[in-house]
């Protein structure tokens, strides 16, 4: 099969072929980069098209993640039990996750299509994601510990009206933080050592351009880092310094990742020219 011919949907059951929800994602996302074309070629509308969450219909896993928010939030309510928040931060890796694993899918039948170059040496492909990603992922998982450890350290001061202790929700919100980061490790560690998948200049820009894109795509870590903070489950009678000590970890995360992500959407705001379709 020839990668460089215009992506022509057919039986989304037939092996090799992007469906039409693809192929029109893909004319968006390329559209929206200067690259207008009216079918764009099979590699792009696999790759591209296969990471928005409705490229191939809205996935089962979706529907099981919204039905286990709501009802999570429901029974956490209901019974006074510890660990709402955390049990929030776990269903977000999780969709996360799922989310990776499904894109991953495509990703392997546009290996098989393509072929694949090596992987980038690790400092290429980390000045590809980006160093402000890479910094606020250390400044948000380190940092996050960092909180975790003294929180635990100050608990015996915290004014608690439960019927738990504090150090079980703090310990759970705690572990939520490790699934984030254990989350954010799976997406950053294949992105960072994925093989090139490009038959050409103009596909090896686009590959430049999802390895950049993923990681805030896949792995948005701040969120973590506003649901996992153990800080904010205790009343505010804490110590002042512990929860000025978290707005601030709060601030520097989120700033950081957002920064991070305009810089993204700049560096790769119009595509070059070359061939992306017809």
């Amino acid at each position: 099969m020839d990668v460089r011919e215009p992506a022509l949907p057919v039986d989304p059951r037939l092996p090799g072929e992007p469906t039409l929800l693809e192929v029109g994602r893909t004319r968006v996302w390329l559209g929206r980069r200067g690259a207008v074309v009216w079918l764009p070629t099979r590699l792009l509308a696999l790759r591209v098209g296969g990471r928005s969450l409705t490229g191939r219909g809205i996935p089962t896993f979706v529907v099981v993640m919204v039905v286990l928010w709501w009802s999570t939030k429901g029974i956490f309510h209901a019974t006074d039990l510890p660990g709402s928040v955390a049990a929030e931060a776990a269903l977000i890796a999780l969709f996360f996750v799922l989310r990776w694993r499904s894109v991953q899918n495509r990703e392997q039948l546009a290996e098989r299509l393509a072929g694949t170059g090596a992987p980038l040496p690790f400092r290429v492909a980390a000045k590809r994601v980006g160093w402000w990603y890479l910094v606020s992922t250390a400044v948000t998982f380190l940092g996050g510990a960092a909180l975790c450890a003294a929180t635990f350290l100050t608990e015996p001061q915290f004014t608690w009206k439960r019927w738990y202790p504090p150090f079980v929700e703090v310990g759970l919100h705690t572990f939520a933080l490790a699934l984030g980061a254990g989350a954010t490790a799976l997406v950053l560690g294949r992105v960072l050592r994925a093989p090139v998948i490009a038959e050409d200049e103009t596909s090896q820009r686009v590959d430049d351009l999802l390895r950049a894109e993923d990681p805030y795509r896949f792995a948005p870590r701040a969120v973590y880092a506003v649901l996992a903070v153990p800080v904010f489950v205790v009343d505010w009678a804490t110590p002042g310094w512990l929860g000025w000590l978290a707005s601030a970890y709060l601030v520097v995360a989120i700033g950081l990742q957002l920064t991070g992500w305009l810089i993204t959407r700049r560096r790769y705001r119009h595509l070059p020219p070359g061939y992306y379709g017809r």
